[in-house]
């Protein structure tokens, strides 16, 4: 795999433990009495830990659309969303049916498309 790659499946990765992160800190932070509803959410760790996985991505997606067409690297990107509903699936307890598992592979199967062609 080229470095090229490399970073874009660190993208991918860096993006579904930003939302991962998010997620976790929000539940933490809906649980909260102290402050302002708008302020706890900054209150919580792991909110923080998140935003910064969001700048941090966005520091690395730039080198990577230096070095991969944006008509590839995007949709690839959306892997992101099969990871997040796997880990949701998986250690959260939400309810992931036979028609969300329908749409990631639908999700997989594009991607395998534009790969395939790049």
């Amino acid at each position: 795999m080229t470095l090229s790659g490399v970073l874009l499946a660190l993208s991918v990765v860096l993006a579904s433990v930003a939302q991962i992160l998010l997620k976790h800190g929000m539940n933490r932070a809906a649980l909260a009495d102290a402050g302002h509803i708008w302020l706890r959410p900054l209150r919580q760790p792991l909110v923080l830990a998140g935003m910064a996985s969001q700048v941090l991505l966005t520091c690395l997606w730039l080198v990577v659309l230096s070095h991969i067409d944006v008509s590839l690297a995007f949709p690839v990107l959306s892997l992101s969303y099969v990871l997040v509903t796997a880990y949701s699936a998986a250690f959260m307890g939400d309810s992931v049916g036979k028609r969300r598992w329908c749409g990631v592979l639908l999700i997989v199967a594009g991607v395998g498309v534009l790969a395939y062609g790049a």
